[in-house]
């Protein structure tokens, strides 16, 4: 399974990991996080790239190249307000603002992946989850796929 991450970095660390058909598939903080983060998106799945809500971040990055995932960063750091509203429109409640940082970083990720499978999607049709993955990790044209 493919995963985009995000994640909020601080004292208290927080990860989120969205599979390519938008579904959460893991969310938690926690101060100890940090160190087991490596292991929880291994056993997840295959995370394709990684996002924060800050324009840099060299955890992220770090974390990217630990996974060979693509680092993907706002070009300015989302506001609480943006971040708000991506959490917001996916509809979690409850969350603390190291989980709401973390969602909205991996929800702003995935929307450049939820783009290119669309296009996908107009393109050839309704397709299995395989080969939409199998599109998105080839980094072929759509037109190799009809």
């Amino acid at each position: 399974m493919l995963l985009v991450a995000g994640i909020d970095s601080g004292v208290n660390f927080a990860l989120s990991l969205i599979n390519l058909e938008g579904k959460l598939v893991y969310l938690d903080s926690g101060k100890t996080l940090e160190e087991m983060i490596l292991d929880i998106c291994l056993n997840n799945g295959k995370v394709i790239a990684v996002s924060c809500d800050k324009k840099q971040s060299k955890k992220a990055k770090k974390l990217a190249a630990s996974l060979s995932a693509d680092l993907v960063l706002p070009k300015k750091d989302l506001s609480k307000q943006k971040k708000l509203q991506l959490v917001k429109d996916f509809g979690m409640k409850k969350l603390n603002s190291h989980e709401k940082s973390s969602l909205a970083a991996a929800l702003f990720a995935y929307k450049r992946y939820k783009q290119k499978l669309k296009k996908f999607e107009d393109k050839i049709g309704e397709t299995p989850l395989a080969l939409r993955e199998e599109f998105i990790l080839s980094g072929k044209k759509i037109s190799c796929f009809r």
